[in-house]
């Protein structure tokens, strides 16, 4: 089967799957065949990984599985395929991932791994009001591990990460909401440690789940089934004669407690947290209950980030809305690609500090970080649609509360 990138929206006539887009996953294919399921599965999976999509929706709806996947951040209706008569495409997604095909009354977790396409995913299943629903994130095993200076960070960002990332202590907080490339940021600043040949220092992690293998690195994935949860494998951590942690992702006020613990004991600690801005993650730790004071001492680095889509060049160039549809980059979807944005704390000193002290509000605490010299996330994309990085409508999907 021929494979193309897909964007549009088979909700819109103009833009029907099997006729604009020419993928059809179950075309020429019988239902009641055994083979069904196999075959169509194995053509969605082939054409995620040659479309560059990161999740990809199945939900079963009477005769139907309907099909979204999400590329470059957006979510786009591909329609639905048949379902079979004697072959489940859910259970197939399962079997796959080693999860239990026959329970359709609970969430299940697994992980997906076909070497012929070199993809690795993990899979999530959830039982719903009219049947299971299924997404496969094809974005981990596929993912380039990229070095911090493959990012596109700003060059002044870039050295104050460089720095952060060689200091013998303290903590780098990278933030953002779901999709802005956290992970990512994370994993290329172990990287940039792994792959230091002028020091050896004990690298580990307690992930959730792990998302790419990480050579010269002790990785570990939390087990809640088992009894393996945040809390036990943080204290199994410390015992491991740590120089180096990766704690995943800070969800609450123990795992907060833990980082910034480690930090003021000697550890480098790098971690996630999902915040809309710098100063929101910076007051939502106050709210987790870290002290001020090791706020002052331990936070080494705390970035904000975000991930917009660029604007294809037929944006500039089109002038009718047919142009756009027949642009063979970005197959009328306006866009081609994505490039990042981030904005860094100031160090916790002087007015920020009595800011902090005081108990500041978000607002009151992004004004001051701003006058001492923060270029915030909206400046920075305000920015980049007055010279045609990204548009208006890109903006506006991202910084419209």
């Amino acid at each position: 089967m021929e494979v193309q990138p897909v964007w549009k929206s088979s909700k819109n006539p103009e833009t029907t799957l099997a006729e604009n887009v020419g993928l059809d996953f179950a075309s020429g294919l019988n239902p009641a065949h055994d083979s069904y399921a196999v075959t169509v599965v194995d053509r969605i999976l082939k054409a995620a990984v040659a479309a560059n999509v990161t999740d990809i929706h199945f939900e079963l709806n009477r005769d139907q599985t309907l099909l979204l996947w999400r590329i470059d951040g957006t979510l786009i209706d591909l329609g639905s395929v048949p379902n079979g008569r004697s072959t489940s495409i859910l259970n197939r997604i399962k079997a796959l991932a080693r999860l239990v095909t026959y329970r359709t009354d609970i969430p299940q977790e697994g992980r997906l791994i076909v070497p012929e396409y070199q993809l690795e995913a993990r899979v999530g299943t959830l039982p719903t009001l009219h049947g299971e629903r299924a997404v496969i994130r094809l974005a981990s095993g596929r993912r380039k591990l990229r070095a911090l200076h493959e990012l596109g960070l700003p060059a002044a960002t870039l050295e104050l990460t460089l720095q952060a990332v060689h200091s013998a202590s303290g903590v780098i907080l990278i933030c953002g909401p779901a999709g802005s490339g956290k992970t990512t940021t994370a994993y290329a600043c172990l990287r940039e440690l792994a792959n230091d040949d002028t020091t050896s220092r004990s690298l580990v992690t307690l992930e959730d789940p792990i998302e790419i293998e990480l050579p010269g690195v002790a990785q570990s994935q939390i087990n809640p089934a088992a009894g393996y949860d945040w809390a036990s494998g943080l204290k199994a951590l410390l015992r491991q004669d740590p120089e180096v942690m990766l704690v995943g992702e800070i969800r609450d006020a123990a795992t907060a407690a833990v980082v910034f613990d480690a930090a003021v004991t000697g550890q480098l600690v790098i971690s996630t947290m999902h915040a809309r801005s710098a100063a929101d993650a910076v007051r939502r730790l106050q709210d987790m209950g870290i002290p001020t004071q090791q706020l002052l001492s331990g936070l080494n680095l705390l970035t904000c980030q975000r991930l917009l889509r660029s604007a294809c060049a037929c944006q500039h160039t089109a002038s009718q809305p047919t142009d756009l549809r027949a642009c063979p980059t970005c197959g009328g979807s306006g866009y081609n690609g994505r490039f990042l944005l981030s904005e860094v704390l100031p160090k916790v000193e002087k007015d920020l500090a009595r800011a902090l002290m005081a108990d500041a509000n978000s607002k009151q605490i992004e004004s001051i970080a701003a006058s001492s010299g923060m270029l915030p996330l909206l400046q920075q994309a305000t920015e980049a649609c007055d010279a045609g990085q990204t548009t208006t409508a890109e903006l506006k999907r991202h910084f419209t509360q």
